[in-house]
């Protein structure tokens, strides 16, 4: 079976060195030093995905990008960056791109080699997926059919966070605005309206039950959220942080338990299958590893 082919674009010599090392085995690399020789080696040859680092020489990582897609639209692209992700989600959102990776220090490539892996093969749900191979656990499934029910099974899990983890830090406020989330924003009702109504007692239907997994590994812990209302698309999630990163949504909701789940999580990966079903995972390191900005993790099937 022929394997993905990747390019990395970095003008650092030892970006392009480490991934190289890394992933030369998992995919075919190729790696160019910017966007010009980038550009004349796509010219040449099938590509699967492009990753590009930000600041560059001649040509910026967001242009670049934009012109990959001018030139090759059925390639896949992402960003890396050192910077600040949240200054270009909005070029994400124009540009149709939902993954902004960081380089964090240390640089994180098992978490990189499954958003990559994602972006490639579309196989993006299930929370298994996000934990480490060697020694990921998934230690609790739940069905929530009941606003009661949510509160239940978020106590469990902060439970089983302390008691593994000692502290859960500000899982409670980020679990409670995911559940709330899928519970009173995902089912719609007649004309498109929102079916119920915030922190009601509801008895969901069975076809908007809501899926909760809880699981950890030696790095991190993390728990994932599903319902199969499939309301949410890419360009409405991204459009909803762009609104609180820039400040237009301050006096309003939208997006707002997001963007709470973005800041106070070490990651938000949002899973969409369009008008089918929606899986928010959310990820915390345990110790201070992997320092550096909150990555934009979106994945469209």
């Amino acid at each position: 079976m022929a394997r993905y082919k990747v390019m990395f674009v970095d003008d650092e010599d030892y970006i392009r060195t480490m991934l190289m090392a890394y992933f030369k085995d998992k995919f075919d690399v190729v790696t160019a030093d910017g966007a010009l020789e980038a550009l004349e080696i796509l010219e040449h040859g099938h590509f699967d995905l492009v990753v590009s680092d930000v600041n560059m020489p001649n040509m910026a990582g967001p242009d670049f990008l934009s012109e990959v897609q001018r030139r090759h639209p059925a390639i896949k692209r992402a960003l890396l960056t050192s910077s600040n992700t949240d200054d270009y989600i909005m070029f994400a959102r124009q540009s149709a791109i939902s993954s902004i990776i960081p380089k964090t220090i240390p640089f994180n490539f098992a978490e990189v080699e499954r958003i990559i892996t994602g972006l490639l093969t579309g196989e993006i749900f299930g929370l298994v997926r996000y934990l480490r191979r060697d020694d990921g656990v998934i230690a609790e499934k739940f069905c929530i059919k009941s606003s009661v029910d949510a509160r239940a099974v978020r106590d469990a899990i902060i439970s089983r966070i302390e008691e593994k983890f000692q502290d859960a830090g500000d899982t409670l406020m980020v679990l409670d605005e995911i559940l709330a989330n899928a519970i009173y924003h995902a089912p719609m009702g007649a004309g498109g309206s929102e079916k119920y109504h915030l922190f009601a007692e509801v008895e969901l239907e069975p076809e908007e039950y809501v899926y909760v997994e809880f699981g950890y590994d030696s790095e991190k812990y993390a728990f994932s959220v599903l319902d199969w209302s499939g309301t949410l698309t890419r360009d409405t999630v991204l459009s909803k942080m762009e609104r609180q990163v820039t400040g237009e949504g301050y006096m309003d909701d939208s997006g707002r338990g997001l963007h709470i789940c973005r800041l106070f999580a070490d990651r938000l990966i949002i899973n969409v299958e369009r008008g089918k079903r929606t899986e928010v995972i959310i990820m915390n390191y345990t110790g201070e590893k992997y320092r550096g900005f909150k990555p934009v993790y979106i994945n469209e099937v």
